[in-house]
């Protein structure tokens, strides 16, 4: 009890230091008005004939046009949309996780560095661990996990494709770990948004998918599913690429995820965490038959997460692109 109260009254004092913004540079201006041109653009409806789960994901769309046009987006971490969908706060896991990562031969090294929190947003800061966040320690966990099960580092990546990619955090991640190759985030229009001004915001260059064809490294995003197509048809990356969706492909109405499954089957990397169910669907089935679906060419490790019952990690690798 006692460490419970103690832990609370910290992280009190460590979120109520983080108060009232400086008036905004000219920089951050620019990237402020450049999202609200965005937001303003945007046409989110909610039809009545919508699954569960594109019905709650346009709801969420909503609140966040709502806040970015009426409150300083420089804070955008502390909204309750984006605490609520996207950044994990008091998760009495997150210890845990942490502890992992600490325990790993390059921790000091590798981990410790990328798990260093940016100023972007305003994220509140993990009590246990004051250089970070539980979200991005969630993060970096997911990624040290996969690494741990394909024996390969993600800087050894050629290509990401991320479906569904939160603010942008993951990418982010990526990048603090050494990955210099191509990372497209697919996901919502709002959501792209948001994200571009998260990356832009520490520093990151964003582009345009014509770009993103054209480069072997860097970041876009995109909502349209032809963008997709057209990654997957060069197939020069298709050995070293890897298909990301942590909670978010198991979110999706499934016409959708059949489309996007499809087209990344022939990665040589899929890693996807989901939970047993969402929106009335077996996500457990589903993902079994998915598996059963591709054939012998993939080799496929699934796992129920330990300190999350009932939501797993499943990674494919391809038997010839990855060792």
């Amino acid at each position: 009890m006692l460490r419970r109260i103690k832990r609370a009254v910290v992280t009190w004092l460590l979120r109520a230091g983080q108060g009232r913004l400086p008036a905004p540079t000219p920089r951050e201006t620019a990237l402020i008005d450049d999202l609200r041109r965005a937001f303003r653009a945007l046409s989110i409806t909610v039809s009545s004939e919508a699954g569960d789960s594109l019905r709650e994901w346009s709801e969420n769309a909503n609140r966040l046009r709502h806040l970015v046009l009426t409150k300083d987006p420089r804070s955008f971490l502390r909204w309750d949309v984006i605490r609520r969908t996207m950044f994990v706060t008091d998760a009495p896991y997150v210890g845990e996780e942490l502890s992992y990562l600490k325990h790993l031969p390059d921790w000091h090294e590798r981990w410790c560095r990328a798990i260093k929190e940016s100023p972007g947003g305003c994220p509140t800061s993990y009590v246990l661990y004051p250089a970070s966040s539980e979200n991005l320690i969630h993060h970096a966990y997911h990624l040290a996990r996969f690494e741990e099960q394909t024996h390969r580092r993600v800087d050894d990546l050629a290509c990401v494709l991320e479906f569904g990619g939160g603010y942008g955090s993951m990418c982010r991640l990526f990048h603090n770990l050494g990955f210099r190759g191509r990372y497209l985030i697919f996901d919502l229009p709002a959501f792209s948004a948001l994200q571009r001004f998260f990356l832009r915001s520490i520093g990151m260059c964003v582009g345009s998918p014509d770009e993103f064809r054209d480069r072997s490294s860097g970041v876009a995003l995109s909502s349209n599913v032809g963008d997709l197509h057209t990654l997957v048809a060069d197939g020069s990356d298709n050995g070293r690429a890897l298909f990301l969706a942590t909670w978010s492909i198991s979110e999706a109405p499934i016409p959708l995820r059949d489309a996007v499954l499809r087209l990344v089957s022939r990665f040589g990397a899929l890693f996807i965490a989901y939970q047993r169910r969402f929106g009335g669907v077996d996500n457990l089935e589903y993902f079994r038959s998915w598996k059963r679906a591709t054939g012998e060419r993939v080799r496929w490790h699934e796992w129920e997460i330990d300190h999350l019952p009932g939501n797993y990690y499943l990674v494919g690798t391809d038997s010839i692109s990855v060792t």
